[in-house]
């Protein structure tokens, strides 16, 4: 049974065998100077509110977040990667489907953007599995507990 993971790194990817994608994120990662999709060899999934066509990788998808990650999560795999900004990953914490956060600090600070973590009425109580730090990076993992 596959555990829903907030990973923000590449390291842990091959751990990932289905990656989720909010639609902005998705435009943005297409709209970026790329020879191949970067996450070809994985199931990939794009949450939108559209009726959109898949594509050779990647599998749209405007079914309910609960319903499709809870089928997702009971069949044979490995993790799953949420990849979007906080709109996305605020519905899978309201849903309460996230086993983990490992996070990457960057050494960026950016201005304006999406906020990982959007503001609403909600406390996650986290346990510290380990921290590392590679090159200009800090690598966070916890456990939601």
């Amino acid at each position: 049974m596959s555990k829903v993971k907030v990973i923000t790194v590449f390291r842990s990817f091959e751990k990932v065998d289905t990656v989720l994608l909010g639609k902005r994120s998705y435009d943005w990662v297409m709209k970026q100077d790329i020879e191949e999709f970067p996450y070809k060899n994985k199931e990939s999934y794009v949450f939108t509110r559209s009726s959109i066509e898949d594509t050779e990788h990647v599998k749209f998808v405007n079914d309910d977040i609960a319903n499709f990650t809870n089928d997702l999560k009971n069949q044979e795999g490995r993790n799953i990667w949420i990849v979007g900004g906080g709109e996305l990953l605020q519905s899978f914490i309201n849903e309460k489907l996230v086993d983990e956060l490992i996070i990457t600090v960057a050494p960026t600070i950016i201005g304006k953007g999406i906020p990982l973590f959007r503001e609403g009425e909600y406390q996650i109580d986290l346990t510290l599995k380990g921290m590392r730090n590679f090159n200009q990076f800090v690598e966070l993992h916890y456990e939601i507990r």
